[in-house]
């Protein structure tokens, strides 16, 4: 096949770690890439040598339509069969090339907000070959925000390479990120409200007046100018005391170290479309405790692989910290059948096998692999 991959992101996140995943696994499958992207694109350096054709095009917004020409030629010139977009501004512009095209449209759908609820996103997504919903939750908010048939709607998570996180000695990686204390319990994500960081620094707060030798580290950065919500937690954490209590790792490189270090992950976030987070540390046989929204909800299953806490309740979050931190056991219970479960649902080859195969399902795969055959 000949896949045009849309992705007008400007900066590295989960969704691109998965654009870019996605391309590699396809190249080496023996299908041609190309890759639509805005200039300085981050996808640049993660996929070096594996696009077949690099197009670097405006993408401003949804309505950009010389971008959507630009698509529309891109298309042509090269025979694409599938055109995949994967950021919302570029699904107006992808329908529009895909309506003069032959290529088939697949979307998928990282985020957690809904499409927009207006006419022209109905009427110009009507035609659209498949949607791949990141979770259940995200699955329902498209069939509920477009009028497509159901049966084109598909729930296809993200992945992880599970060998990325085999077993790592625990005393060396915490060594590599100076860890000193009994206990240390990580927040991994983007240093934004939504990410829950306040929420956790106040649970922390709480479960150090039980366990004084728990360390809490907060992995992560702020994507605007001037840090203004790394000030206020920092803030924070000197109004209740927490000095030499919480630490700010920055963007951690080594992720798979950083999870063998720790000994709980908690992930707090107002919602998530898919959290990538969760299912690496899950893979790295850590134990895990989350708020009980969106795709997270459908990812951890209540003291089988981990924890769930009602959204910015710390309070609620501190109990359910410290009754993990008492109980050894727990934690490496959770732990192992965290790693199988992630291994069975959540493997890089079987969910691109999915999306493979989606995309022969679109173009008619008998016919197809008969003529390329």
């Amino acid at each position: 096949m000949k896949i045009l991959q849309v992705c007008s992101a400007s900066e590295m996140g989960g969704g691109e770690v998965h654009v870019a995943d996605l391309a590699r696994s396809l190249a080496s499958r023996g299908h041609a890439i190309y890759l639509a992207v805005r200039p300085e694109s981050p996808l640049r350096a993660p996929l070096a040598g594996v696009i077949a054709s690099w197009h670097e095009l405006a993408l401003r917004n949804s309505l950009d339509m010389q971008s959507a020409r630009a698509i529309t030629d891109i298309v042509n010139h090269h025979g694409i069969d599938i055109i995949h977009a994967h950021v919302g501004r570029d699904y107006l512009v992808s329908a529009f090339a895909s309506r003069r095209t032959q290529a088939r449209l697949v979307l998928t759908r990282h985020h957690y907000l809904p499409i927009k609820r207006n006419l022209i996103y109905r009427l110009m997504l009507e035609d659209v070959a498949a949607v791949i919903a990141v979770s259940e939750s995200v699955r329902e908010s498209i069939i509920e925000r477009l009028a497509i048939p159901i049966e084109r709607v598909h729930t296809i998570p993200n992945w992880i390479d599970v060998s990325r996180f085999r077993p790592i000695d625990r005393e060396a990686a915490r060594s590599m990120f100076q860890f000193r204390s009994t206990l240390v319990v990580a927040c991994i994500g983007q240093i934004t409200p939504a990410k829950g960081q306040e929420e956790f620094i106040r649970a922390a707060a709480r479960a150090v007046t039980m366990r004084p030798d728990i360390h809490f580290v907060i992995a992560g950065e702020e994507k605007e100018d001037g840090s203004p919500f790394t000030q206020q937690l920092t803030h924070l954490i000197d109004t209740l005391g927490l000095n030499g209590k919480v630490s700010f790792l920055g963007h951690v490189h080594h992720i798979p170290e950083l999870l063998a270090a720790v000994d709980v992950v908690v992930v707090p976030s107002w919602d998530e479309g898919f959290s990538l987070v969760t299912i690496e540390a899950m893979a790295a046989g850590r134990a895990v405790m989350a708020s009980n929204v969106g795709s997270i909800a459908g990812i951890i299953t209540e003291n089988t692989t981990g924890l769930l806490f009602p959204p910015r309740d710390s309070k609620a979050m501190a109990e359910k910290l410290l009754w993990l931190l008492w109980d050894t056991g727990m934690r490496e219970r959770l732990g192992h059948h965290a790693q199988h479960e992630v291994a069975e649902r959540f493997g890089r080859d079987q969910v691109i096998d999915r999306i493979e195969s989606l995309y022969f399902e679109v173009l008619g795969a008998g016919q197809y692999r008969k003529e390329v055959g």
